[in-house]
């Protein structure tokens, strides 16, 4: 599996102006983070709003079937460290 392409075509198609990290093949980061699934080797489906000062100031992590959090919800959360 190519990640860093994959990864590339990800941020190309959102227009992204920062890179993108991975946490393939070992998943150290969202163990970390307590969303890494082991039996599976993924992570669940997950937001961090991580502050400046690296401080996590938002997090949710989704449920089986539960739908991905809108954009302007993810926003409105980022505002509210400005």
């Amino acid at each position: 599996m190519n990640v860093g392409f994959s990864q590339k075509a990800f941020a190309d198609f959102l227009k992204l102006n920062f890179p993108l990290l991975s946490d393939f093949p070992d998943g150290k980061t969202t163990q970390a983070y307590g969303v890494f699934n082991a039996e599976r080797k993924l992570a669940q489906r997950s937001y961090f709003i991580i502050d400046k000062s690296g401080v996590v100031r938002y997090k949710k992590v989704l449920g089986r079937g539960e739908p991905l959090a809108s954009n302007d919800a993810l926003i409105e959360e980022v505002k509210k460290l400005n």
